[in-house]
């Protein structure tokens, strides 16, 4: 395809995305929502992609270039994907970033502030550690927010049905999500992209949208009678994320909202939250979800 076909393409993709994104008023805390992958390779979501070493020469000086990029946006605050309860921990490893005492190439072992695994070699190489702690530091900033409250989606409701090979009847012939194919993919789309381009797309309207299609497409038929275990484990879901935006609220300066600044928080994060954290937000007066694919070009 020649390059100005690509170009025009690419215009038209970034106009739809932009048609998904509120626009700010004023006296709003706006939330910069960056859909990150797992670096560290937890294995915890549907699709799980096998990212490569980050501590390696080339990977670091891409997520330097990804910094500067996050860095123009100028947050007032990074929040990350932990848990909030675990915030004085989280921000103990963080301050060893900040003073120098470790670098960001290097295998450091702390414990986990994960809360769903605890391995300590690979907590360094994190999406929180590696983008979260780097751009935080970059902006001098004393702290970083943890605003997580993880929550399995399983229940005793969906283990019941699953434990007797139960299949919602299929009413309608829509394609189900390939989790596989996805994430043979997405593997090779990280393996051929530096870390900045592969954000770029992470975060493009059609790719958020695999995750809920997959989430919604499997757990809305998924019970029977009086049973409504898929429901229930998309409510979870929601819960889990409200949780957030919650602890969102709680990270959000007084002092600069007393005084009419309009303050900025940088929120990194699986991608897959991204949809729901979006809607979350535009529907809470108090915040503005901000698209982040413009901070990533």
């Amino acid at each position: 395809m020649p390059d100005s076909a690509q170009s025009a393409n690419g215009r038209v993709e970034e106009t739809v995305d932009d048609a998904f994104w509120p626009a700010p008023r004023p006296g709003q805390v706006r939330v910069l929502l960056l859909g990150t992958y797992h670096m560290d390779n937890p294995g915890l979501d549907e699709v799980n992609v096998d990212a490569d070493d980050v501590l390696g020469e080339d990977r670091q000086g891409e997520l330097r270039d990804l910094a500067d990029r996050l860095e123009r946006w100028k947050a007032d605050r990074v929040a990350v994907e932990r848990p909030w309860d675990r915030a004085a921990d989280l921000n103990d490893v963080y301050q060893r970033y900040r003073s120098g005492a470790y670098d960001y190439d290097t295998e450091h072992e702390f414990e986990s502030t994960h809360g769903m695994r605890d391995d300590a070699a690979t907590e360094c190489r994190s999406e929180v550690v590696q983008i979260g702690f780097r751009l935080a530091d970059r902006l001098g900033h004393e702290r970083v927010a943890p605003i997580d409250c993880p929550a399995m989606m399983g229940n005793d409701a969906t283990a019941e049905l699953a434990e007797r090979g139960y299949e919602p009847e299929r009413k309608v012939d829509v394609p189900r999500l390939d989790t596989d194919s996805l994430q043979r993919t997405r593997d090779e789309r990280l393996a051929s992209s530096t870390i900045p381009d592969y954000h770029r797309m992470l975060n493009r309207e059609r790719e958020l949208l695999k995750n809920h299609a997959g989430m919604f497409g499997m757990y809305v038929p998924y019970g029977e009678g009086e049973n409504f275990g898929g429901p229930a484990a998309l409510g979870t879901w929601y819960e889990r994320n409200l949780k957030m935006v919650h602890n969102l609220w709680r990270a959000v300066d007084a002092d600069a909202q007393e005084t009419g600044d309009e303050e900025r928080i940088l929120l990194v994060v699986g991608s897959g939250h991204v949809r729901v954290l979006r809607h979350l937000l535009d529907e809470t007066p108090q915040f503005c979800p901000v698209n982040p694919l413009p901070s990533l070009s």
